[in-house]
């Protein structure tokens, strides 16, 4: 004669089958949460907000310096001295601080040409920043502020990452300062991608967008494997950053 089991035992071992890797996912989920936190908590204090005071020449587009001249619409771009009509404009980037003596380091594009720069922390400080090297190739720049206590960020090898692997952005898209957005690493080694820069550069889906230049491309350690610098504007999801590998060989010469 056969025995069989009751039913509500065998409905509680399937349910204790069931419930393991359901917990075990969930354990996961948690972990890799407190990851990102982590990596939040260790990288922010280091990201600064960039701004850029520039003078420049407004001019119609497309018009040469006397395009108005001798026409009745030549004093509207005109001041009283005679000169051409100038105007201060903001732009809007961001960097990290590598170096606790006040080195940060950005794209060269968020500072060139600039007549001012304003470096903000998250905890709200201001500082007068200067720039102190910059190389237009590869689009890298440094900025140093006068400053004590700083907390520089941890500089990775961008020689180690591989596709797939936690990519984490930290910046200041469109003015949102201390803004952290998380995707992968979804390719290495592109080329040709404008600016006029040799460099390699990372493709990543975190998202990047216009005031993220400059900002931290960082692994799941919180360590820095490259420089935000510029997205695809055809498409969503397409970022691309600077190796830090490369920045760190440009940038040696002018850390003294």
């Amino acid at each position: 004669m056969r025995r069989y089991l009751p039913i509500f035992t065998v409905v509680l071992l399937l349910s204790l089958a069931n419930a393991a890797p359901v917990a075990a996912a969930a354990a996961a989920a948690v972990g890799l949460q407190q990851d990102f936190i982590r990596v939040a908590e260790m990288a922010m204090p280091a990201v600064v907000s960039l701004k850029a005071v520039r003078v420049v020449a407004v001019r119609p587009p497309g018009a040469s310096e006397d395009f108005f001249r001798g026409t009745p619409f030549e004093g509207s771009f005109r001041d009283h001295s005679g000169q051409a009509v100038r105007r201060r404009t903001v732009g809007q980037g961001s960097g990290f601080l590598i170096d606790p003596r006040g080195y940060i380091l950005t794209n060269n594009h968020v500072v060139a040409g600039s007549q001012e720069l304003i470096v903000r922390f998250n905890n709200g400080q201001e500082y007068r920043g200067r720039v102190v090297g910059s190389d237009p190739r590869f689009d890298v720049a440094l900025v140093r502020i006068q400053a004590s206590g700083l907390r520089p960020a941890m500089l990775g090898d961008s020689s180690q990452i591989r596709v797939g692997q936690w990519a984490i952005a930290i910046g200041s898209p469109f003015g949102l300062e201390n803004t952290m957005t998380v995707g992968v690493v979804s390719a290495t080694g592109r080329r040709g991608l404008g600016r006029g820069t040799y460099a390699d550069f990372i493709q990543t889906d975190a998202s990047i967008n216009p005031g993220n230049s400059g900002g931290p491309l960082l692994d799941l350690n919180g360590r820095v494997i490259g420089i935000n610098s510029m997205i695809a504007s055809e498409g969503q999801g397409i970022g691309f950053a600077i190796p830090i590998n490369r920045a760190k060989q440009i940038i040696q010469p002018w850390l003294k």
